[in-house]
């Protein structure tokens, strides 16, 4: 997928970047996991594509892994290209010498070699609903906010459904609300930052040091182990046991709220790194997520909010959340 700055993975200028043939292939061999060590994330939710495009040697100079001698054949064939969650896009992007080509190549075989593979018809359509969302937005990044559609599962069930059923369905509804307030509570210093500070004022931190008292709030997050820590601690790495138990839609909403909860966090490690604020509303991984359940419109909102867009955000996904569980009224976008 189409990032932006150090995070940027696939580039899309003319013709250059895989085919849909090479996306569908990657998708179709993934199992519709990420291909990192014990991650568990979708690749796509219905026909949309979330996981993003990586490349095991970079893109683009200067990008993780670039060899300098490769073809752009080469560079975005198949061979050089596994799909992943943009939380472990940027684990091994920020880490080349922990993840070296050699260890993608084995990280990307072992995954697809224990991996069931997806159904062609459902790949094809992945394929093609990605290619779309390319041509339609350009490097912009996003998706088109029809490209999702919710199921029609509903954690009521319907009258076949036995008193033990639904039980463990309440359980899993449970168990992942809990995680959900975990990230809350664990994240809560990165969402509280984006509260209270503008972006400019953050970005002083970042060159300048300025509003240091404030921002010693998120020292923690210098470190990239702290977010995956966080991940772990909250109960969100262990959550996919919960999957079968809850509509396609729920478990959705849940996955997009634990990602922009960690990219947000890692958005924050680049910015000590880079010695500037890189800012979660420039972010098309962030930007991708949220489209792919809110309208475009809802996003852009909270996109231009001078404060507290990222609060305001995730509180829409977990009052979609508990409107999906059957616990709160919806309203509109």
């Amino acid at each position: 997928m189409p990032r932006s700055g150090k995070l940027g993975g696939t580039e899309f200028l003319g013709i250059s970047g895989p085919g849909i043939t090479v996306i569908k292939m990657l998708f179709a061999r993934s199992g519709n996991q990420c291909a990192f060590p014990k991650c568990t994330a979708p690749m796509a939710l219905n026909e949309t594509l979330v996981g993003e495009v990586c490349h095991i040697k970079g893109s683009k100079p200067g990008s993780a892994r670039y060899d300098l001698n490769q073809s752009e054949v080469e560079r975005h064939a198949y061979g050089n290209l596994v799909l992943m969650c943009p939380t472990h896009h940027t684990v091994i992007d920020d880490d080349e010498e922990a993840y070296t080509v050699e260890r993608l190549y084995k990280i990307k075989a072992e995954h697809e070699a224990n991996s069931t593979v997806v159904p062609d018809e459902q790949a094809e359509k992945v394929a093609q609903t990605f290619q779309q969302t390319i041509i339609n937005i350009g490097q912009s990044g996003g998706l088109s906010a029809h490209t999702v559609n919710a199921s029609n599962l509903t954690v009521q069930g319907g009258p076949s459904t036995n008193h033990i059923t639904h039980k463990r369905q309440i359980q899993a509804i449970e168990y992942l609300w809990q995680v959900i307030l975990n990230l809350s509570n664990e994240f809560g210093s990165v969402v509280f930052i984006d509260q209270i500070l503008l972006a400019e004022e953050i970005d002083a931190y970042f060159r300048r040091a300025e509003h240091g008292q404030v921002m010693e709030t998120i020292r923690e997050f210098t470190s990239l182990n702290t977010a995956l820590d966080k991940l772990s601690k909250s109960g969100a790495l262990i959550a996919s046991k919960e999957r079968p138990f809850v509509s396609q839609r729920l478990w959705s909403i849940f996955f997009v709220l634990q990602a922009v909860y960690a990219r947000s966090a890692l958005l924050l490690t680049n910015s000590y790194k880079e010695r500037k604020l890189v800012n979660w509303r420039d972010d098309t991984g962030i930007d991708q997520h949220l489209r792919a359940l809110l309208p475009a419109q809802t996003v852009e909102g909270f996109r231009k909010m001078s404060f507290g867009g990222l609060r305001s955000a995730i509180d829409h996904l977990e009052h979609r959340f508990l409107v999906e569980a059957g616990m709160n009224r919806p309203q509109s976008a």
